[in-house]
């Protein structure tokens, strides 16, 4: 990776960093002849609310119905009768002339037939149908959290160095609350008001 590609890379971090980080705000205060640093910073914190709201959509159901239906349909059908068939019969006597004989046989023709047969139709309908479904909704909101350190950096003049660091825990203030003014702290055994 070249020095271009670098820089580029580094503007691209230092923009999607940038919007979440604040600078710390730091001030001096004496109290009891010892000199304090406060330090405040305020950072932003993702909150996820979950929530759920009505929502109506269609769906289209399918249905099925089968009615019978008349049909008019025309077929062949074989009929067999028995016929006296004339025919010639001839002798083992090759001189003598055929003779004209009868015999009785089965002769087949063909007629046509029509009925009516009903016939199974199935029909595909679909149909909508309305719904209302609970539907999960996520928002995120940034809340801003406010942590406040105090360390003891040194005595002034006339003052006793007793304790040479004091440190507040973390404090959360929600958002829109600011801290109240002239407030009681116990912070290792010194009562230090803002």
């Amino acid at each position: 990776m070249n020095r271009a590609e670098w820089f580029a890379a580094t503007l691209v971090l230092a923009a999607m960093i940038a919007p979440g980080v604040r600078a710390d705000e730091v001030t001096y205060f004496e109290k009891d002849g010892i000199k304090y640093q406060k330090i405040r910073q305020v950072n932003q914190r993702p909150i996820t609310e979950l929530r759920y709201e009505q929502r109506e959509s269609t769906a289209y159901r399918e249905r099925y119905t089968t009615d019978l239906q008349e049909s008019h349909r025309t077929y062949q059908v074989p009929v067999t009768e028995q016929q006296w068939v004339p025919g010639y019969q001839r002798t083992w006597n090759l001189l003598a002339p055929p003779v004209l004989s009868y015999r009785l046989m089965p002769v087949t023709r063909w007629e046509t037939r029509s009925e009516t047969v009903r016939i199974p139709i199935t029909k595909r309908e679909v149909y909508p149908e309305r719904q209302t479904q609970q539907v999960p909704v996520y928002n995120t909101r940034y809340a801003e959290e406010e942590t406040v350190r105090h360390v003891a950096i040194g005595t002034t003049a006339h003052g006793t160095p007793s304790v040479a660091r004091s440190e507040s825990p973390t404090t959360a203030v929600p958002e829109g609350e600011a801290p109240r003014e002239g407030s009681s702290d116990w912070r290792g055994g010194l009562e230090l008001r803002r």
